[in-house]
């Protein structure tokens, strides 16, 4: 299990696709001070169970464009030589997603199947790809991949946060952080949950999803847990599960998925045929429930 401070997420966000109200510091009092991480992880371990699912590795020489674009994007820039690319079937959902492990990542395989698989999969099936690098523990959603340095990988609250961006952002056809709702209900509240949700409303609703996950799966919500003391967020809860909160709920099975990014050779760093690839990809353009991504967005 890993506990995580947000707080080192902070310097990330770089939002595409904002207002600049939800870009706003909030400067709201705190219930649970630096982070909420040991508050919250140990509740959604024990109640989240994994998916059982299938590992299908890929050929060597080939990666999504997606995941060379978050090597390319450090510095300094990763090999595209050094990744492990696999496919993971999972057993609630009808086509796998392709996972980019760099061979450094403190986090294995294993783990970042186990992880993702334990979040529920109306969520999952908003993100497009999942990618592990090594690095300084941190973050970040960018267009449906979410991306994950040293060990963030390990943590369901940070998985969640990070899933709950691209939630946030494509789940409802508009940024759900940036309605006049959610900026309504923040300012009606008397805090928020962490200093990593005072960033901006961005960050605080993906924050309050955490809290919204753990409410569902600890026994008995959040009352037996915090008492009242929660009752300072109640609004941007209450407001957030009424745009999100049936995805949040364990069970059931995934209704549509993201086309896969563009296949790459990472020998000539150019697009390579379907028919050359073991195995294909498993979420194309033109099949049932499968969709493109409608515009970028990075937090």
């Amino acid at each position: 299990m890993v506990h995580f401070d947000f707080s080192k997420l902070a310097g990330l966000t770089s939002v595409i696709f904002s207002t600049a109200a939800s870009a706003q510091n909030l400067g709201k009092p705190t219930l649970w001070g630096n982070s909420m991480s040991p508050l919250i992880e140990p509740s959604l371990w024990n109640n989240l169970a994994p998916v059982p699912s299938q590992i299908i590795p890929w050929a060597a020489g080939t990666i999504p464009q997606c995941c060379a674009d978050a090597a390319n994007g450090e510095t300094p820039k990763l090999s595209l030589t050094d990744f492990e690319v696999f496919y993971v079937k999972y057993e609630d959902c009808f086509n796998g997603w392709a996972f980019c492990r760099h061979r450094n990542s403190p986090v294995s395989q294993a783990t970042m199947v186990d992880v993702f698989g334990r979040i529920p999969v109306r969520e999952r099936q908003w993100i497009q790809h999942v990618v592990a690098i090594p690095g300084p523990n941190s973050a970040y959603m960018s267009s449906a991949i979410v991306v994950f340095r040293g060990t963030a990988t390990g943590s369901l609250g940070v998985f969640q946060h990070e899933i709950g961006h691209a939630v946030d952002f494509y789940k409802n056809g508009f940024q759900t952080s940036a309605r006049t709702e959610w900026l309504d209900a923040i300012r009606q509240n008397t805090c928020v949950t962490d200093n990593y949700a005072n960033t901006n409303a961005i960050e605080d609703f993906a924050q309050i999803g955490v809290v919204s996950l753990f409410a569902n799966v600890n026994p008995g919500g959040l009352d037996p847990a915090f008492g009242w003391t929660w009752h300072c967020f109640l609004n941007q809860f209450n407001t957030y599960n009424a745009f999100q909160s049936e995805s949040m709920s364990p069970g059931g099975v995934c209704t549509r998925r993201w086309a896969d990014s563009a296949i790459i050779s990472t020998r000539t760093a150019k697009t390579v045929s379907t028919a050359e690839l073991l195995p294909k990809p498993e979420n194309v353009l033109g099949m049932p429930n499968v969709f493109a991504i409608p515009f970028e967005a990075r937090t």
